[in-house]
């Protein structure tokens, strides 16, 4: 049964709107998780925002890893907070063209935070305009400007490496920014005239007024602060006493701003590239003339020093509901980062004003998901035969402390019923591959590959070759063979596809034998046809471009293709195929097609963000007739999607952000159509946006069915905005030409 299941999958088509179903339960160590398919959390840029009206905060989270964002609500009570995951915002206007940070500062002093988003170098701003309709946004500033003195520039410098400090640093009621240079390891100080010029703090209007705020420098080849430092090449009558700093490139660093110490004056949490530590520096000086005086270079020293890898991000907000902003600590950088501990909490025991930070864990939100590190790819396998299909969960690698990262499996086993999925997290050492020294990517598939009725494994890994592990049980249960096979084709040649080998095991030609299509960093399939038989096979290579698949987006030569195959219910073979920059594709026109070209339907399936490096895995978990979809991505987690019928328990929450349209083709060429199929809505428009959020095409929209002219603006991503009376939706369209 395990590997008739493994081998053909066989489902309906799926063409109802998926939702999210998170109340599908999982559970770890005896425990039910409390929102495990959250999607996990590698390098998180946190902020508070009341998303859905009720008075308390929730959290909003943008993720450098595949530039997600994620939003947590808080169903708890005052003082007593419960997150739980939501996807109800995903495509809630601008959250789509997010990317590589995010924060939320309420800059027009309405009660209401608004967005602060990196671009091309600067940043844009969003402002909040929710009412009791509903969370929405609108574009305030495309790019917010600085006037550097003697010359205005159109771009307030930030790198997208950085955090910078946004925050009133002056106390006269608006937001100012402190930022690192282009050109040194000096902290600028622009000032926001807004309040100087219009008498309120509903403007963003800079001008630096201190290249060299609080008197320090960071060290150009590490993190080393010193203090005191004089800066002669200041701007003109500076807030601050004006040392050349040499035009040296600064490495990267995290601001925060925060008064530590309750004298009114603003302090600063730091944390630099090749830093496992965040600094606190303390503001000795005044109002006018800031001027870091001492410095705790592992912060809270009189509490757990934070000490994670590299290059930490520090966020200021109330995590515990009592009116007293906590510290969190992440990552923020989007590699060789702690991707299972990452997230550190401290607990605010002091004043909002004067806080004391007391460690409470290094895992915040993190416990309560599945979290395999960074990478999760999901593949279907009924490990001990029982019927119910469970998940073997493939990570990328997981963050070891000894420098030596390694890729493990994970089993969830399905302890539910036929109609009730349930899982409980067996293992994350499945097969016990961890200690093989196989290195990392190591990616799964299942058949019988020797007629003896029992599931094989073959595994991928980063190098690109494929490893056989025939299973060797006497029982129902798998066990496979502690000495892998490297697989060879029928020339006796050992199989290489070159790097990020991700197999899956198919009759694809439908002679009764599997197959094996392996998708691979640079995007494209490869197909080793099984001429052997069914207890014997050899693997004959027939192409390495099979259906001429990519999954690269035009700007990039890194597709990281992962293959999920199925045969519809009357016996269509489908292709879905989780990506690098995380759309998965749609293909069909595969039946009888195996040397031509394949008909690709969608780049960005049902509308699914999951951030970078999908995989999907697609079964019918609840007996309905219509499957459920599993997507895994980079940032180590899974998402568990259904149809509109009841999914998990009876009683289950199931939180949807469906869009009431369809878009295709997409990829798009010259057009692309707009069919309207929710209830229709007077008054609706469309916007077209490129990457930085500049709007290319408008019109309203009138008719069901509308075309949309594509055919002369420049290939790429593109980002489709639908404004509703009450509502606005937002979804992507890659053009192609």
């Amino acid at each position: 049964m395990a590997a008739i299941l493994a081998l053909l999958p066989v489902m309906a088509m799926a063409q109802d709107s998926l939702i999210f179903a998170p109340a599908i339960p999982v559970e770890k160590m005896g425990e039910a998780l409390a929102m495990p398919w959250a999607g996990g959390l590698n390098s998180p840029h946190f902020s508070p925002i009341d998303l859905d009206g009720d008075g308390l905060d929730d959290l909003f989270a943008m993720d450098r890893v595949g530039n997600m964002p994620l939003f947590f609500l808080n169903r708890g009570i005052p003082g007593q907070p419960h997150y739980v995951a939501t996807r109800a915002y995903d495509q809630v206007y601008p959250f789509p063209l997010l990317h590589d940070w995010a924060l939320l500062r309420d800059y027009n002093c309405d009660g209401k935070p608004d967005i602060f988003a990196y671009t091309n170098a600067g940043f844009a701003v969003y402002r909040n305009t929710s009412d009791a309709t509903g969370l929405s946004f609108a574009l305030a500033y495309e790019q917010v400007g600085s006037n550097y003195v003697p010359t205005y520039s159109p771009n307030l410098y930030i790198s997208n490496a950085d955090l910078p400090g946004i925050a009133d640093v002056d106390g006269d009621g608006d937001l100012d920014i402190l930022t690192y240079s282009i050109w040194g390891n000096y902290l600028e100080y622009h000032k926001n005239l807004g309040m100087e010029l219009y008498g309120n703090c509903d403007s963003l209007v800079y001008e630096v007024r201190s290249r060299c705020w609080g008197d320090y420098a960071e060290s150009v080849s590490g993190s080393s602060i010193t203090l005191n430092v004089p800066c002669n090449y200041n701007v003109p009558n500076p807030e601050r006493p004006g040392a050349d700093p040499g035009q040296r490139a600064h490495s990267g660093t995290t601001t925060l701003p925060l008064d530590l110490n309750g004298d009114g004056l603003t302090d600063l949490i730091l944390s630099d590239l090749d830093n496992r530590h965040i600094t606190a520096l303390t503001n000795g000086g005044s109002a006018s003339h800031a001027l870091m005086t001492a410095k705790d270079t592992v912060f809270p020293s009189y509490d757990t020093s934070a000490d994670m890898a590299q290059f930490l991000g520090s966020f200021f907000l109330d995590i515990d509901g009592d009116g007293k902003r906590d510290l969190v600590v992440a990552p923020n950088s989007a590699t060789d980062a702690e991707d299972l501990h990452g997230t550190w909490y401290y607990r605010n025991t002091g004043t909002d004003a004067a806080p004391i930070f007391q460690f409470q864990q290094d895992d915040l939100l993190q416990k309560d998901m599945l979290d395999f590190g960074t990478g999760a790819r999901p593949v279907l396998f009924d490990h001990n035969s029982d019927g119910l299909m469970d998940l073997v969960v493939a990570n990328e690698l997981r963050f070891d402390t000894s420098g030596t990262p390694r890729s493990q499996l994970a089993l969830l086993k399905n302890i539910g019923t036929v109609t009730h999925p349930a899982f409980r997290l067996a293992t994350t050492d499945y097969a016990q591959l961890g200690g093989l020294g196989l290195g990392t990517g190591l990616h799964p598939t299942f058949a019988d590959l020797n007629g003896d009725g029992k599931a094989d494994m073959v595994l991928g890994d980063l190098a690109g070759n494929l490893h056989l592990f025939l299973n060797t049980s006497p029982g129902p249960v798998a066990q496979f063979q502690a000495a892998p096979v490297l697989l060879q084709d029928d020339q006796g040649t050992v199989i290489d596809v070159g790097s990020n080998a991700t197999p899956q095991l198919f009759d694809l030609d439908g002679d009764g034998l599997p197959d094996l299509v392996v998708g691979e960093r640079n995007g494209n399939l490869n197909y080793y046809r099984n001429a052997g038989s069914s207890t014997i096979p050899a693997w004959h290579l027939e192409t390495e471009n099979l259906g001429g698949v990519n999954v690269n987006d035009y700007w990039s030569s890194t597709g990281s293709s992962v293959p999920f195959l199925y045969r519809d219910t009357v016996g269509t073979i489908i292709l879905l195929a989780g990506s690098q920059t995380g759309g998965i594709h749609r293909y069909d026109s595969i039946n009888g097609n195996l040397q031509g070209l394949w008909n690709r339907t969608d780049s960005i399936w049902q509308g699914l963000r999951e951030g970078g490096r999908t995989a999907v895995a697609m079964y019918d978990f609840t007996g309905s007739g219509s499957p459920s979809v599993i997507v895994g991505n980079y940032r180590g987690g899974l998402s568990f999607w259904a149809t509109s019928e009841q999914t998990g328990e009876p009683s289950a929450v199931v939180e949807a952000a469906p869009l009431p349209f369809s878009l295709y083709p997409n990829p798009a060429g010259a057009s692309a159509i707009l069919h309207w199929h929710g209830a229709w809505l007077h008054g609706l428009r469309m916007d077209l946006l490129d990457g930085t959020g500049r709007v290319v095409r408008s019109s309203p929209i009138q008719e069901r069915t509308a075309q949309i002219d594509t055919s002369n603006i420049k290939p790429g991503l593109y980002f489709l905005r639908i404004q509703g009376p009450a509502a606005r939706w937002t979804t992507r369209l890659m053009v192609v030409h």
